[in-house]
């Protein structure tokens, strides 16, 4: 079978440590395979990319499985090719020898260019992706302590749900404070008939114990934690994008000069259509394009 790569490695990234099984040439041609194992902490992975480097290895396939190869790959992809593999793919390569150990087969598959790469993001967009997926957690997490908020209240006989749509409006938020701390003044009946209660004032507080008032205090405190994380990530975000939108504008005006008018023609369609990094500002902005 054809050799692609002639200098190849191999690595099966565990828990808490790396095999890899490095194949070369002799001085007199012929093959040499080498496994080595490493355990899976910083220095030791850098002592793993010198002995490639001494190898003289050009292309690794990473064998991924959870998070434990994040570390890995960004330690090698600065001095090597490295292909990400799915492991279900290399399974339904056939002719392996059960005998065989995966990185033996790993390395034995990148040896031939057998090995399909998968995509990785580059750094920028894996940076936003972390910045978004937290946020998306957040957000999540904010509705699920609303959730409990609503079952709070329903537990303390309060009926606020059956006259609001949203318990966190404006006057809905104020007359759950107000229920929390226990006031019961003027300005109470004023919130009250802001969200179309026909009731009295006392509906509100006497059924209520302490207890749940304390449980609603705490909820909306929480509340008001998350709106404040969600802000600092749409801040973070909107601040990151913005930097991507400058570096972008500035690269594609100096690949695109109007010298024609065909040219210019076609920075001004270009400068039309809003990229992504655009979108996802004016959309945390809450404006459009």
């Amino acid at each position: 079978m054809e050799v692609i790569h002639p200098y190849c490695a191999g690595l099966d990234v565990q828990k808490k440590a790396v095999l890899a099984c490095c194949i070369t040439s002799s001085s007199k041609g012929e093959r040499v395979s080498q496994t080595h194992s490493f355990n899976n902490q910083v220095l030791d992975l850098l002592a793993l990319s010198d002995w490639l480097g001494s190898n003289s290895v050009t292309h690794i396939a990473l064998d991924i499985t959870g998070e434990d190869w994040k570390t890995t790959y960004h330690i090698l992809e600065a001095n090597f090719s490295v292909l990400v593999v799915n492991a279900q793919r290399i399974k339904d390569v056939p002719g392996r020898n059960t005998n065989t150990p995966d990185v033996e087969w790993l390395a034995e598959l990148l040896h031939h260019g057998l090995i399909r790469n998968s995509f990785i993001h580059p750094v920028p967009q894996r940076d936003l992706r972390d910045l978004m997926r937290q946020r998306h957690f957040l957000v999540k997490e904010r509705l699920n302590v609303v959730d409990r908020l609503y079952k709070i209240l329903e537990s303390a006989n309060v009926k606020l749900v059956s006259m609001v749509s949203d318990i966190m409006h404006i006057s809905a938020r104020a007359l759950l404070v107000a229920i929390a701390e226990g006031e019961i003044n003027a300005d109470v009946t004023d919130i009250a008939s802001s969200v179309r209660q026909q009731h009295s004032q006392d509906t509100y507080f006497r059924p209520v114990r302490s207890h749940h008032r304390f449980l609603i205090a705490n909820h909306l405190n929480h509340i008001d934690f998350l709106d404040q994380q969600i802000g600092l990530f749409n801040d973070k975000i909107t601040e990151y994008v913005q930097k991507r939108i400058i570096r972008t504008t500035i690269s594609t005006s100096d690949r695109l000069q109007p010298s024609t008018p065909a040219t210019a023609t076609s920075v001004q369609t270009a400068k039309l259509i809003p990229s992504w990094e655009e979108a996802l500002a004016a959309f945390l902005n809450g404006g459009r394009i």
